[in-house]
């Protein structure tokens, strides 16, 4: 009986055991959500804490370049999640061939009148949605009404993604972790994109070490440091071998700019298409969604799903992704046709070849 007793509070003491990682596993899910949530900038808010607190706003590099057309000159900064920068008018980006945001020039003064009290927000954050910088597809990115596309956790990174896209680049060759890693994005996990890390060493960036600083490519998530370069990503034009220049060095602060190979380069403009862009609709945001075969509501699931989920994982299986949000999109269907697109700069970069 004493035996029969002790088995019986061993099973019972395991049960409780179990149950009680389960609710710590579930509240960390949650506690993730909170967090992913409060990063969401509110209405008229900056999205820039340094900004918001009166101090000098954080930089990153893409704010020196116009999104458009990759070049400077007079640009105005969007305050929302992208942390991007634009050729604000036409006589702007004369130079540069840029189609620019077309704002006429009172506008545009009455905006610089402003200084720093002057918020701008671009389509995509105005109305949160972005696209993902893997695919190039629009997805919603409000965390409080079922996103579809997720926010690198980077400070000074606004490149979002649907989990699929992020979980397929950041884990190639193992499906079952991939799987695994898509259902916790859209559970609220954060995460740092694959631009972040060096494509070929896989380490990170050190600004102090100019063989160690990246090279960036505009287009999609491809890094490499300096030293890691490929040879055909050249900072100088080759015309024996028809090989057009890739890099260029001194537009971004201690970085490179390049477009790796996966984009042509177009001989007129010196970049590849500039069609990579995509404002949303907003005469009819739901149309282009509709069409691109995306649900209507995002099936995040809930703690106890995703933990079982989690826990029934094998690396030596190959589950089914789950079929959240823009992962029904396969990679061959990624781009995006620009009849859907009426306004203003339709295209993807249709990066997930690798």
């Amino acid at each position: 009986q004493q035996i029969c007793l002790a088995r019986s509070l061993g099973e019972i003491m395991a049960v409780i055991k179990v149950r009680m990682s389960k609710l710590r596993k579930a509240k960390s899910v949650e506690d993730s959500r909170h967090k992913s949530a409060s990063r969401e900038p509110k209405e008229g808010q900056s999205s820039n804490p340094k900004r918001a607190n009166g101090e000098a706003p954080v930089e990153p590099q893409q704010r020196e370049v116009c999104a458009f057309c990759d070049d400077g000159g007079e640009l105005i900064c969007c305050d929302g999640g992208c942390l991007r920068s634009f050729h604000p008018t036409k006589e702007h980006g004369e130079r540069s061939m840029c189609t620019t945001l077309g704002l006429n020039e009172a506008k545009w003064q009455k905006h610089k009148a402003l200084g720093e009290k002057g918020l701008y927000f671009c389509e995509n954050c105005k109305h949160k949605q972005h696209q993902c910088f893997a695919c190039g597809l629009l997805g919603s990115s409000n965390l409080t009404a079922g996103p579809e596309v997720f926010q690198c956790k980077e400070q000074k990174c606004g490149h979002f993604y649907h989990p699929g896209c992020v979980a397929k680049i950041l884990y190639p060759d193992n499906k079952a972790k991939a799987t695994c890693f898509e259902q916790c994005v859209a559970g609220g996990l954060e995460f740092s994109c694959p631009v972040h890390k060096c494509k070929r060493c896989k380490e990170a960036e050190n600004k102090h070490d100019k063989e160690m600083q990246f090279a960036v490519c505009r287009r999609c998530p491809t890094v490499y440091h300096r030293k890691c370069l490929p040879r055909d990503i050249s900072l100088i034009e080759d015309e024996e071998e028809a090989t057009p220049q890739r890099a260029w060095d001194g537009i971004l602060p201690d970085q490179i700019l390049i477009y790796c190979r996966k984009h042509e380069i177009q001989e007129e403009l010196g970049t590849p298409k500039r069609d990579h862009i995509v404002f949303p609709d907003v005469r009819n945001p739901g149309a282009a969604e509709r069409h691109r075969g995306a649900p209507q509501r995002h099936d995040i699931p809930d703690e106890d799903e995703l933990l079982d989920r989690l826990a029934s994982c094998n690396p030596s299986q190959s589950p089914q992704p789950a079929e959240t949000g823009r992962s029904r999109v396969k990679p061959i269907d990624s781009f995006a046709p620009k009849h859907l697109f009426p306004r203003p700069h339709p295209g993807s970069c249709g990066w997930l070849d690798d």
